[in-house]
């Protein structure tokens, strides 16, 4: 008995410095230019958070696949669900900037742009988010996402837009795929997604998804 207490002890300890190890080494994993696929569980806003922090960036390019899952029937408060940007600053406190899609009368994706500025909310602010396009399941589509001359500029596909992005700072960290914000989904979604690094453009796989 007095050995299974050890044992049970030792391991309610062991976890969250489990945890803690698992997400810090994913945070120092380089993913660029190689495909990898995102879930997240349904009734969940996020997968397993591991975050990308850096101390210096502007801007970043990335590919990513849509499918089947992105569809679901509306919700009463249907906000946006995010897939991928950067926040600059602590939690948006400054600004960020994202791509973002949404499913509205339960059969059209629309994808658009999303973000806060000195931190104001995107419903908050005028011109702070618009809809860029619509998009289709099993197709990959190309963003770019830049801060220059003092705004936030998204290109994504042959589509342009930006906004102000107020004032902002040196560091900050990438901001993962997070579904609603009001709502989560009843079923798992996923998305397959490759961000860009081309400081080596010698190195460069062929971005077609492999699996």
């Amino acid at each position: 008995m007095k050995i299974a207490i050890r044992i049970l002890t030792v391991v309610i300890i062991l976890l969250p410095l489990t945890e803690i190890f698992l997400v810090s080494n994913a945070t120092f994993l380089d993913y660029s230019n190689e495909w990898r696929e995102v879930e997240i569980r349904k009734g969940n806003h996020s997968y397993y958070p591991s975050v990308e922090f850096f101390s210096s960036r502007n801007e970043i390019e990335f590919y990513f696949k849509t499918n089947d899952s992105w569809y679901y029937p509306e919700p009463v408060r249907n906000g946006w669900n995010k897939l991928r940007g950067f926040s600059k600053g602590l939690h948006h406190d400054n600004g960020s900037a994202r791509l973002v899609y949404k499913c509205v009368n339960d059969s059209t994706l629309l994808v658009g742009s999303y973000c806060y500025v000195n931190g104001v909310h995107p419903n908050d602010g005028d011109g702070l988010q618009a809809v860029l396009d619509t998009i289709q399941p099993d197709n990959i589509y190309h963003c770019i996402i830049k801060e220059e001359d003092g705004k936030f500029k998204f290109y994504y596909e042959d589509k342009y837009w930006e906004c102000d992005a107020g004032h902002t700072k040196s560091w900050g960290y990438m901001l993962n795929p997070f579904i609603g914000g009001v709502f989560t989904l009843n079923h798992d979604w996923y998305v397959e997604i490759v961000d860009i690094k081309r400081n080596k453009p010698e190195s460069f796989k062929s971005f077609e998804p492999g699996f």
